[in-house]
């Protein structure tokens, strides 16, 4: 099952989510895509940000300039289900 990397902000202004569009074989292989997301959030917005291992998978949080929170995690991509 391929895995995508998500981030949302979690506190703060709204803003929309940001995808990463790349996907990932497994969800080792998408902790670094977390690790490249959240680097790129903090570098892009001037944040600050560390990443916290949850239920054995890492999980990214950067903390903005503008005051925002952003959680940045891997998630399961079932892909658009038929409609047939």
């Amino acid at each position: 099952m391929p895995y995508i990397v998500v981030a949302e902000v979690i506190h703060g202004p709204h803003a929309e989510p940001v995808v990463d569009r790349q996907a990932f074989c497994s969800a080792a292989c998408a902790g670094v895509g977390v690790y490249q997301l959240t680097h790129s959030i903090s570098s892009g917005q001037q944040g600050a940000a560390f990443v916290l291992r949850r239920r054995d998978r890492p999980v990214g949080y950067v903390v903005t300039r503008d005051g925002r929170m952003w959680l940045v995690q891997a998630h399961a991509w079932r892909g658009v289900p038929d409609t047939d």
